[in-house]
């Protein structure tokens, strides 16, 4: 079965401007890969990064058929087996690839490689692996792209200020989206301190939150494959297409349904509307997390008597 998947994986390979192709299980252990640079620690940290960014993507929108993370200098193609849950293929390619090309020869490559697997695993599971601390410990060195340094990424973001004005703007941009691209279920800004601006109130919170993780999660995985800046992201799932754009201080997550409307005028107009909207966003006033004097007195202080207490619910 080996040498029949590198076949299919080497056919996805041959198209221009495809890199590397790695066929991987739901626990983030490879099968099989393709491609030119490559050894076999950089497809296992490949493997690791991607399957986290997969795991996001299904809690949001469950079975789904591609994500598209795209950069300035590659785009990283996430897509599902066809009926088969417990595998997906990651496809790196350069930054000008023809999309449409390389959905094609994915489509048919999919439905060969899900025959395959079914073929020969006879409806069993793949194994999951499980690992020691020292295990884990030498997989996370993996993704350190510089012997000898110690690489510390702390994710802090700065509270915003919006007042009256900016939300209207914000809205406003919202609504000509909303009034211009047909099938628009949701359109928000989901902005950094848990700020979240739509025209339908909070009744989508816990999508708003799970779309900022999934930008989030999908950041960190173009951050250690390519050591770039994620532009976009591109969710195609069977109930419709789900955009995620990076913007000054947040994500704006655009969820439209199938229309006869093309994939490059949506991102088009997307494009018009987001400069916009990044003119706003980069005049909101920021300030930096702290935590008050006082609190920080009691929290960091070895005084034994309880000064602070803290109640809840059984």
């Amino acid at each position: 079965m080996t040498s029949e998947l590198n076949e299919a994986l080497q056919d996805i390979r041959e198209i221009v401007g495809v890199e590397n192709v790695v066929l991987i299980q739901q626990d983030g252990l490879p099968v099989a890969s393709a491609g030119v640079w490559f050894s076999r620690d950089e497809v296992f940290s490949v493997a690791s990064a991607t399957c986290a960014i997969f795991g996001v993507a299904r809690l949001v929108h469950g079975a789904f058929k591609y994500l598209l993370m795209e950069t300035d200098t590659s785009k990283i193609f996430l897509a599902s087996l066809p009926k088969n849950p417990h595998f997906f293929l990651t496809v790196t390619t350069a930054p000008r690839v023809n999309l449409a090309a390389l959905f094609m020869e994915m489509k048919q490559n999919l439905s060969r490689i899900t025959f395959l697997l079914q073929e020969h695993l006879e409806g069993r599971r793949p194994p999951l692996r499980s690992y020691s601390p020292d295990d884990t410990r030498e997989v996370l060195s993996g993704f350190s792209v510089t012997d000898g340094i110690v690489a510390h990424n702390p994710t802090s973001y700065p509270i915003l200020s919006l007042d009256r004005a900016h939300a209207l703007g914000l809205r406003n941009i919202l609504q000509q989206i909303s009034d211009t691209i047909p099938g628009t279920h949701s359109a928000f800004f989901a902005l950094n301190g848990g700020i979240r601006i739509s025209l339908t109130g909070f009744t989508d919170d816990r999508f708003a939150a799970m779309s900022f993780a999934l930008h989030g999660a999908s950041e960190r995985v173009v951050r250690t494959l390519r050591n770039a800046s994620l532009q976009r992201v591109l969710c195609e799932a069977e109930r419709g297409r789900h955009f995620l754009y990076s913007v000054p201080n947040g994500v704006f997550s655009l969820w439209v349904g199938h229309t006869n409307q093309k994939l490059g005028l949506i991102r088009l107009l997307l494009r018009h509307y987001l400069a916009e909207a990044s003119q706003v966003l980069e005049s909101l006033s920021r300030a930096s997390t702290s935590i008050p004097e006082d609190l920080r007195e009691l929290l960091m202080s070895g005084i034994a008597e309880p000064r602070l207490v803290l109640g809840g619910n059984d």
